[in-house]
């Protein structure tokens, strides 16, 4: 024991402090000069690194794992409308019901023959755009009809109105029809009618069966060479 005290002079004391003050400063030293890309992964206790450790914006799309963002990890009300991409959205990405009113055909004319003249079988207009769709189970339809013109009375006070109208045909079948009229004989507002329109449900009840869309203009002789009309035909699926 004697032997023991002996040996803790101050000159060992002190040297075998500055032997490890020059070792923890190293270290200390070393640590706050690491090179780059000194620390690994590896080097990283787990949990380590928390929010406040990434300086902002630090985390680029190109850093996360493919998949690695889910439902979950998204905060309510995070994403508007500004943050989602133009036309990256269609209906096929949406729940079943959440928007209504597609609209599955749209047809048109843009002008009407035989409107001046009657024909018992009546005259076929061309159409363009959409002229069919196939209704899907489960969903209804409404067939929207709209015919826009111009109709003028040809005889004055006498002879009659001048009446145009279109019949819309649906698989060859007769199924809905508009019509336009001018007649001098009455007072306004009642002696002229520009706009014809009818709305009515189509193959509810035929999922599975295309519903192609035609149609035949019907006129009369007391319409003068000024009447025109243009033609739109529209389905819109609903639910």
């Amino acid at each position: 024991m004697k032997q023991l005290r002996s040996a803790f002079t101050y000159s060992n004391v002190v040297a075998t402090l500055a032997l490890f003050l020059a070792i923890s400063g190293g270290v200390v030293y070393a640590a706050s000069n690491l090179g780059r890309n000194t620390v690994k992964s590896k080097n990283i206790a787990a949990h380590a690194v928390k929010t406040r450790n990434i300086a902002k914006n630090a985390v680029k799309k190109g850093n996360l794992a493919p998949n690695a963002v889910v439902t979950g990890k998204v905060k309510k009300e995070a994403i508007t409308g500004a943050k989602v991409k133009t036309a990256s959205l269609t209906r096929t990405n949406l729940a079943a019901g959440t928007l209504a009113g597609l609209q599955v055909l749209d047809a048109s004319a843009s002008s009407m023959p035989g409107l001046t003249e009657f024909k018992e079988e009546g005259t076929p207009v061309p159409l363009s755009g959409t002229t069919s769709f196939t209704p899907v189970a489960g969903k209804s339809y409404e067939l929207l009809t709209e015919l826009k013109g111009t109709p003028n009375d040809a005889n004055g006070s006498e002879g009659g109105p001048c009446f145009a109208s279109v019949r819309i045909l649906v698989n060859g079948e007769p199924f809905t029809g508009v019509s336009i009229f001018s007649d001098a004989e009455e007072k306004p507002p009642f002696n002229n009618e520009t706009i014809g329109s009818s709305s009515t449900a189509i193959g509810m009840q035929e999922a599975g069966q295309a519903q192609a869309i035609s149609a035949l203009a019907f006129g009369n002789s007391n319409c003068s060479p000024a009447t025109t009309a243009s033609l739109r035909v529209t389905v819109v699926e609903l639910g």
